[in-house]
C-alpha cells in the first residue's frame, strides 16, 4: 500500500475511480455520475492538483500500481476558519476493502492535517446509512456532533448526513 498526494498526472486514474464510486455508491457523494462524466481530463487534473495556497489536497491510496482510493483534504483560507479541516469524498474500491486501505488512507489524512500549523479539528460528513464508514471514523477517534436530515435527495429518496469531528490534542 502506497499513500501519496495526487497530482495532475493521476487525473485519468482518479477520474476512472471517481466515476466508479459515483455509480457504486451514489448515496455517499453529493455529486452524481452525470455531474462528472463529461469533465475533461484537464478539469479533473485541476481538481486533484494540490492547491498552491494549501487549501485543497487529494490523497490517493495505491494497491500494487493501481489507484484504489482517495480522500480530499480541504483547509479553508479564511482566518476565522483556518483551525478547521474537512475531509470529503473518501472512497475505497470494493475489491480493495477489508484490507486496511481505508484505515491507512484515513490515518495518512489525519497525519497530514496534524502537520498543518494551527489546525485544531477535522470534520467530515457521512451518509447515516453507511455503517462501515461510520465504524471506521469512530474507530479513528471521530465523534458524531450532529445530523442533517434529508441532506441528499437521490431519485426521490432522502438520506440523512451525520457530522463527525476529530479534535486534535496539540491544536495544530
Amino acid at each position: 500500500m502506497i499513500i501519496r498526494l495526487l497530482h495532475a498526472e493521476d487525473a485519468q486514474a482518479y477520474k476512472k475511480l471517481r466515476l466508479s464510486a459515483l455509480q457504486e455508491c451514489p448515496s455517499a457523494f453529493s455529486a452524481s455520475y452525470e455531474d462528472e462524466v463529461d469533465l475533461s481530463i484537464d478539469e479533473v487534473a485541476a481538481r486533484i492538483q494540490p492547491a498552491a495556497d494549501g487549501s485543497v489536497y487529494v490523497l490517493g491510496v495505491f494497491h500494487i500500481d493501481d489507484l484504489a482510493g482517495f480522500v480530499a483534504i480541504i483547509h479553508p483560507p479564511r482566518a476565522k476558519l483556518r483551525h478547521n479541516v474537512e475531509l470529503a469524498g473518501m472512497y475505497v474500491d470494493p475489491s480493495c476493502r477489508r484490507h486496511g486501505l481505508g484505515r491507512g488512507l484515513l490515518g495518512a489524512a489525519i497525519d497530514h492535517v496534524r502537520s498543518i500549523d494551527g489546525v485544531r479539528q477535522i470534520k467530515l460528513g457521512v451518509n447515516a446509512t453507511n455503517m462501515a464508514a461510520k465504524t471506521l471514523y469512530q474507530s479513528m477517534g471521530f465523534e458524531r456532533f450532529g445530523v442533517e436530515p434529508d441532506a441528499l435527495n437521490i431519485d426521490g429518496r432522502f438520506y440523512d448526513e451525520e457530522h463527525y469531528m476529530l479534535r486534535l490534542n496539540s491544536g495544530g
